[in-house]
């Protein structure tokens, strides 16, 4: 039974918001999340790898919840583990930075996240928007939700902002740094019958399929969810999938279990995400993209003859709406691996900048392969008391967000805003008023790294 006042509640159960609710809740806080889709995961139930957990050098970065989620995965057979044993190429050379990623089975990670959200005492509240907010000056004191059973207010002492796009910072009033553009968006899909050792070949030779030696081919074999032997896990190129037409596609594509592809390949441009009749746009087009896609490579990319599409994501959004905090995290700060004294997450993939125009992916490596912190300050909103923003909304330029937003980064930074709202409801305090070292002390004692 949903109660009408709590201590900590979240908005968003996505990557960011599945991992608040978890640490909010193991600190005996009386947490809600509540989700507007039917499970949790966000980004996490679209078939991306975890990324950032591990920097250039191979040293890994993200451990607490993180760890924690990828270990679950391994127990209920939707994953294997970190895999490590590529590198970025350095114009055709392959001795760039480390490069590694945690594949797993998307489903089972819904399933993963529901349970550990559970399991800490927080309660889940799914098919429900936040529509609305209850101020007390510029303090946030209540959440106006709207579901099935229809309109109604809930109180908290902390609240957390992780949807994604921010919208319950919209709603209370929050400043946005201002941007001429966002990202590309895409959606994800999963082939089967996809033969990724002929794939490979095709890579090799530049048969159809381009890049060989670039940053972009990180081949990388490993064992696969029930596998007996090492195959193709990650290939990345560019793909020509159609005759008459030298159009290059840049895809990405992760296999799991034998056969099996998930595919990062259509772009969809200009979409804004925090506008229904564009998301809508984006839906259309991007359904469009993956089946003219996938007629060209069952027709020209050796590997995908008798390929067939078994499951579509929800349109991914890399950028909308970035918040104005006490800090804006610079592009600086990332390339030259800055250190704060309030740093409470690490991350350390390089900057991922998926052309706003519809061009090329680009990649801005950090200086000797090392990670950067991201202060306390870039989580607490501008002029807002009582609420604080976990994801890939938090204050930081573009060429900051696009590493802030890679999923091992983003459950850090669920972890620590979860942490971060249950010291300052145990004190009596506004998260603005907790002392950060006090945070950094707390998330090295959950294992996490600051």
């Amino acid at each position: 039974m949903i109660r009408t006042s709590y201590d900590v509640i979240i908005a968003g159960g996505g990557t960011a918001g599945f991992a608040a609710a978890v640490a909010a809740g193991r600190k005996g806080m009386k947490t809600l999340l509540i989700e507007k889709d039917s499970h949790l995961g966000g980004t996490l139930a679209m078939g991306i790898p975890l990324l950032g957990v591990f920097d250039g050098n191979g040293v890994q970065v993200a451990k607490g919840l993180v760890e924690e989620f990828v270990q679950r995965l391994i127990q209920e057979n939707g994953a294997v583990g970190h895999i490590h044993g590529a590198r970025w190429s350095n114009n055709g050379y392959m001795q760039g930075d480390a490069f590694s990623l945690t594949p797993f089975d998307s489903e089972i990670g819904k399933y993963v996240a529901q349970e550990m959200v559970l399991e800490s005492g927080a309660e889940l509240l799914l098919h429900t928007l936040v529509c609305g907010v209850q101020k007390e000056g510029n303090r946030l004191t209540g959440v106006d939700i709207v579901n099935k059973s229809g309109i109604s207010t809930l109180k908290a002492k902390v609240f957390i902002d992780a949807t994604g796009d921010a919208d319950l910072c919209a709603l209370a009033g929050a400043q946005f740094l201002p941007k001429e553009r966002v990202q590309n968006s895409s959606i994800l899909f999963v082939m089967n019958r996809v033969d990724t050792e002929r794939l490979a070949e095709a890579l090799e030779r530049g048969e159809n399929v381009d890049g060989r030696g670039w940053w972009h081919s990180r081949l990388v074999k490993g064992k696969k969810i029930d596998g007996a032997e090492a195959s193709f896990i990650h290939i990345a190129g560019h793909f020509r999938p159609w005759e008459q037409d030298d159009t290059e596609v840049t895809f990405t594509a992760v296999s799991i279990r034998e056969q099996e592809v998930s595919l990062n390949a259509t772009r969809t441009v200009n979409i804004d995400a925090t506008n229904a009749e564009s998301l809508t746009e984006g839906e259309v087009s991007e359904r469009r993209n993956i089946q003219k896609l996938v007629k060209g490579l069952r027709a020209n990319i050796p590997g995908f003859a008798q390929a067939y599409v078994t499951k579509t994501a929800t349109l991914g959004i890399r950028e909308s709406r970035t918040v104005l905090g006490d800090y804006v995290l610079q592009g600086e700060d990332v390339f030259n691996h800055r250190d704060f004294p309030d740093s409470v997450v690490r991350g350390a993939y390089p900057s991922d900048i998926h052309d706003p125009k519809g061009g090329k992916t680009q990649f801005i490596f950090i200086r000797d392969g090392e990670s950067y912190g991201i202060p306390y300050r870039c989580f607490l909103p501008v002029g807002l008391e009582g609420l604080l923003v976990a994801g890939r909304s938090i204050s930081a330029t573009q060429k900051a967000n696009g590493t802030i937003r890679l999923q091992g980064t983003v459950i850090a930074q669920g972890q620590a805003m979860g942490s971060a709202a249950a010291l300052a409801v145990s004190k009596g305090v506004t998260p603005r008023e907790i002392d950060p070292h006090e945070l950094r002390e707390d998330l090295l004692t959950q294992g996490a790294i600051v």
